[in-house]
């Protein structure tokens, strides 16, 4: 089982909308963590203990993936999702 954390600022944005989606749809359990615009970059970097550039983020079991296109990549890859972005386990 993958321990999915979601990194993210407070506000309405359009890429961790895609990222809920994707991750609810394939009913696939994670986490959020969410920060206000106000917070740094530094202090948000030193919150995940990975240096990043942006939010949202994605972490898997301690790693850091990347946003939406590397978790979409990441679960292709592990075959929990097809090209679509639909479930493998239901196939």
């Amino acid at each position: 089982m993958m321990i999915i954390q979601l990194y993210l600022y407070d506000t309405f944005d359009k890429t961790t909308y895609k990222i809920l989606k994707l991750l609810d749809d394939n009913d696939i359990k994670f986490s959020v963590i969410s920060f206000s615009k106000n917070d740094t970059i530094e202090y948000i970097s030193e919150q995940l203990g990975e240096k990043i550039r942006r939010l949202p983020a994605v972490m898997i079991d301690g790693v850091l993936i990347g946003s939406y296109y590397d978790l979409f990549e990441y679960l292709l890859n592990k075959k929990v999702i097809d090209y679509e972005g639909k479930s493998c386990q239901n196939q």
